[in-house]
């Protein structure tokens, strides 16, 4: 068995000091910019080198964040980053813009990539997706079970990364856009409000219902390193340095094999929790009991706690490096002493020569007391060379420099960057494609909303979820014999066994339907793999011209363009290739994507069944419907996205389609909305223009 390295998060040199002297064996961090975790403290461009090189002399590896959507104004910074990484020797860049993948491949042949939590790796057709445009390394969601972590793990062409210990999201990560559609700050920017640990209500809720416990697999390590997940990941790049050493130094020993207390699971608690821990997801277990708020006696913990877990990183340098020592002192030469690691550097100083010994002659003993004193450095003597001449004499202080110089030196040489190639790749784009078409593609959640007016829409495309099709297959098929366009939705959340998707696909052959929507990349994978024609939805965070190239690359069809975008940044993107892509112009925007429904923490559970319905409700009242579909739960938007009187302005983004999404519209609503997009009337009620005029941070 392969023993998994252990992955702590570094938001600061505090914090990344903390992380090695805990015993981490990589550490993952940002820059300034492109990295999930921007109010972190993060490093400069000019610190950057420096904190790859104190990793690289400890043998630790360095991970950068580069795990954000990226404009397409912003893609020639992102490389000219990408280029200060390369020349820093960065171990690997962590990704979630397939735009970005699409120009490291090419840029820096050399890099290794991971995929980030960002890129919502639910199941095996994910992973192997992610694996065949280049990943080595790809990091699962934290709503996975034992179980589907270890089907996952058998199948895997790539690493896994696991997340055991930090914050859980509410949302799928990925999938959730409630910051940056309630404030304007996109969490798949970095830049996350948490508005989600604020108060929301369910019917018999606790208030706080949008809240989860921290997750905290510490105890589990032991099964999750037999199992072969190649790394157990640590979350917290916006925590303290205590908590950092802390969960490092417990995840550390359990891998080591040693017997973490329930005294010290609750240390680590005080440290930083959300009214405890939680394993629901891991031992199935979902519900009320993983719900939880940071309270005042969480706070009151930590401060009470904090100062105990300083001594695990302040003035500890841990032994990581085994150095073999060869000292020579021979008659009329002067004293050398060479050490060299097992990742083939070495480092040499000559000393004085020695004199003939006038008492006691120097002896291997000596040396070797000497010599072993490496405290204070990240090295320690595994085995020593000695040959020296007969009854010489050398000072102490002499074998004492020749250890610091020369331990000194290596370090300096561990620390210099390992270069990796960077071709500077062509990143220009036209923005002057004309587009004639101008289509509209309806998206149903129920065949109720197949109303008369949908089938006279003229809709190139209309598209509902796979089981609404396989439910209703007679109906179906007499509306693809009467010429309408029928397409299927898989669920953005697919957490079962891929061949559960891949029967319902191969049974949807029956009815004619071809073209399948897909918010995730193992429906994609899981769509072609099936003789179908896959789509991509707004799931997949399609924010640059570059990662609708990639995503075309891979077999898609067409894209729907991150509603995170303005219009004039779609219209960036939309140019790379028009005629395959489209926006959203009408539906409630989800707000989240979730596996441990809220209504779960109150009354109002009615057991995931597929289309029905509930709502949460913020502090100010405001009602946001959930909906049950596929073994997930989407909170939606309190007001829908209206935009059937800007229609015009949608189209001169260059898209050749824009969609309607129908998610809680009665089939009388339905009408109303494809009436007034034929018309380009103006809403009726509460609406937004989502952040197509506004943006994001």
């Amino acid at each position: 068995m392969t023993r998994p390295e252990i992955l702590a998060p570094a938001g600061s040199w505090e914090t990344l000091k903390a992380a090695a002297a805990a015993g981490a064996d990589a550490v993952y961090f940002g820059g300034q910019q492109f990295n999930a975790r921007r109010n972190a403290g993060n490093f400069t461009d000019e610190e950057m080198a420096e904190a790859i090189g104190y990793c690289h002399a400890r043998g630790i590896r360095a991970y950068i964040t580069l795990n954000t959507i990226v404009f397409e104004t912003e893609v020639k910074k992102a490389l000219d980053f990408l280029q200060l990484l390369c020349c820093a020797g960065a171990d690997a860049v962590i990704l979630q813009d397939l735009g970005l993948l699409r120009l490291i491949k090419k840029a820096a042949p050399t890099m290794r990539l991971h995929a980030s939590t960002q890129m919502s790796a639910i199941n095996l057709a994910g992973v192997t997706q992610l694996a065949a445009i280049g990943f080595s390394r790809v990091v699962v969601a934290r709503e996975l079970s034992k179980a589907e972590i270890e089907y996952i793990l058998k199948n895997s062409p790539v690493e896994l990364e696991v997340f055991v210990h930090g914050a859980l999201c509410m949302s799928i990560s990925g999938q959730c856009y409630m910051s940056a559609m309630l404030g304007g700050r996109s969490g798949n920017r970095g830049l996350c409000a948490q508005p989600c640990r604020l108060p929301f209500s369910v019917v018999g809720g606790t208030g706080n219902d949008l809240s989860l416990h921290d997750l905290s697999l510490v105890t589990k390590i032991d099964e999750l390193s037999e199992m072969g997940v190649s790394s157990l990941k640590i979350e917290g790049r916006m925590k303290r340095p205590e908590y950092v050493a802390a969960a490092t130094n417990l995840c550390k020993r359990a891998v080591d094999g040693e017997k973490v207390s329930q005294e010290e699971l609750g240390l680590l608690q005080d440290v930083f929790s959300r009214g405890g821990f939680t394993q629901g997801y891991y031992e199935e277990k979902l519900g009320r009991d993983m719900f939880g708020a940071r309270g005042r006696e969480d706070v009151l913990a930590t401060q009470a706690a904090i100062g105990a877990f300083r001594s695990l990183y302040e003035g500890v340098e841990r032994p990581r490096i085994a150095v073999d020592y060869s000292f020579t002192a021979k008659n009329g030469e002067k004293t050398r002493l060479i050490a060299s690691d097992d990742d083939g550097y070495s480092a040499q100083i000559d000393g004085i020569v020695p004199e003939p010994a006038r008492t006691k002659a120097i002896d291997e003993e000596l040396i070797k007391e000497k010599l072993s004193k490496t405290g204070g450095t990240p090295f320690y003597l595994r085995t020593l060379r000695v040959d020296i001449g007969h009854s010489l004499s050398i000072p102490v202080a002499e074998i004492n420099h020749l250890r610091r110089e020369t331990l000194d030196l290596l370090y300096k040489k561990r620390s210099l960057p390992c270069t990796k190639v960077f071709i500077a790749p062509e990143v220009s784009t036209v923005c002057e494609k004309a587009v004639e078409n101008r289509g509209l593609r309806i998206r149903l959640q129920s065949i109720i909303q197949m109303t008369q007016a949908v089938i006279n829409s003229g809709a190139e495309l209309t598209f509902l979820p796979i089981g609404e099709i396989i439910k209703n297959s007679d109906e179906i098929k007499n509306l693809i014999a009467a010429g309408i366009n029928i397409g299927a939705e898989l669920p953005r959340a697919i957490f079962y066994d891929d061949s559960v998707v891949e029967k319902s696909l191969n049974e949807l052959k029956l009815s004619a339907v071809r073209d399948i929507l897909c918010g995730n990349l193992g429906s994609v994978f899981i769509a072609k793999k099936c003789g179908f024609l896959p789509h991509g939805d707004f799931g997949l965070n399609i924010a640059n011209g570059f990662a609708l190239d990639e995503l075309l690359y891979i077999g898609a069809e067409s894209v729907i363009i991150s509603f995170e975008g303005t219009l004039s940044e779609i219209r960036l993107a939309a140019h790379h290739d028009a005629h395959m892509s489209g926006l959203i112009a009408y539906g409630r925007l989800p707000l989240m994507l979730t596996r441990n429904c809220p209504l779960k923490n109150g009354e109002g559970c009615i057991g995931c069944v597929d289309g029905e319905t509930g709502s949460i409700t913020d502090r100010r009242g405001g009602h946001f419907p959930i909906i049950c579909t596929g073994g997930a739960s989407e909170l939606l938007n309190n007001r829908p996205i209206w935009m059937c009187d800007r229609k015009d302005e949608l189209y001169r983004t260059g898209v050749s389609f824009a969609q309607l999404n129908f998610t809680i519209e009665s089939p009388e609503q339905t009408d109303t909305v494809l009436n007034a997009w034929q018309l380009g009337t103006q809403p009726v009620g509460d609406f937004t223009r989502g952040l197509y005029y506004r943006g994001v941070e």
